[in-house]
């Protein structure tokens, strides 16, 4: 009878160890993702109406030196169209949101949106910050 005592208690498994280790794990992650959204430079124009989002949709970044990127992704300017017509579909419209440098010259930012328009996006928005305060 003593051993099936001592087989009994054998068979119990702590898992403390294993939820605190998950935890911790848990914390990193969250601390680090919000980190790898912004993986290249954008100095966003500044607006007083600028309202936090979601971003749901699909993200183009015209950075400076005429980098363009589809969520992440870096593409060259004849290529933007072909590539955005890959991702976006019309029959299954998502938001677009564009994040441009504040430096960039208008002329690239209306071309851009052009390229959009013509690929059939209808809900596209413009990405800003709000001002720092004084």
């Amino acid at each position: 009878m003593k051993v099936q005592f001592e087989q009994s208690r054998m068979s119990d498994i702590n898992v403390t160890p294993l939820v605190d280790v998950f935890l911790v794990l848990l914390i990193i992650f969250m601390i680090s993702a919000p980190m790898l959204k912004s993986a290249y430079e954008v100095n966003l124009p500044k607006s007083r109406a600028a309202q936090p989002n979601s971003l749901q949709g699909i993200e183009v970044v015209l950075a400076p030196g005429g980098r363009i990127f589809i969520d992440n992704s870096q593409v060259t300017r004849e290529d933007f169209s072909s590539a955005f017509r890959q991702i976006y579909s019309p029959a299954n419209p998502r938001p677009v949101f564009v994040r441009a440098d504040g430096g960039l010259p208008y002329q690239e930012i209306v071309e851009t949106l052009d390229v959009l328009r013509q690929s059939g996006a209808t809900d596209i928005g413009l990405v800003t910050e709000p001002p720092r305060p004084r």
